[in-house]
């Protein structure tokens, strides 16, 4: 986490921070219901969906999910994918918080470790809306094992 209203000093109504994802790695489609998310990509590239739209994104790319918008991300490079979000308002670190695990400054990386068996509701009590249909695959929470399966959504980005 970059900032977020819990650290001192930092703006209120903002929270930021930067994911990476390995590949095959994904980021499930998701909403979010006040809040718009900001991404800009910083390395490698990726297929963005957002609100049903299939879009090829790579560094340099900007792109906005406003409230209510579906949006995910799958790494189909060969190399990692990194970028920066920031949500207003804030509220994702709640979220990160609530299904983290602690990590000091001098101990090992916790990382990784399974989602909480409670993960559904946590999002729903935080910055995550319910989908309805829910996602299909690939952009479910299912992981990718076999890499063929995005030739499809590959031919389908814009």
């Amino acid at each position: 986490m970059l900032t977020s209203p819990r650290f001192a000093g930092a703006p209120a109504g903002l929270s930021a921070g930067i994911q990476e994802l390995p590949p095959l790695g994904k980021i499930r489609e998701h909403a979010h219901p006040a809040q718009t998310e900001i991404f800009w990509i910083m390395e490698g590239q990726a297929l963005a969906r957002l609100d049903g739209v299939v879009r090829r994104i790579t560094a340099g790319t900007f792109m906005v999910a406003p409230p209510h918008a579906r949006h995910g991300f799958i790494n189909d490079g060969g190399g990692p994918y990194r970028m920066l979000w920031m949500l207003a308002p804030a509220g994702l670190e709640d979220f990160f918080v609530a299904i983290g695990k602690p990590r000091s400054a001098d101990g090992p990386d916790p990382t990784p470790y399974p989602r909480p068996a409670d993960t559904g509701t946590i999002e729903l009590s935080t910055v995550f809306e319910t989908l309805d249909p829910p996602p299909a695959a690939p952009w479910d929470t299912a992981p990718i094992t076999d890499p063929a399966v995005l030739e499809t959504i590959r031919r389908e980005a814009i």
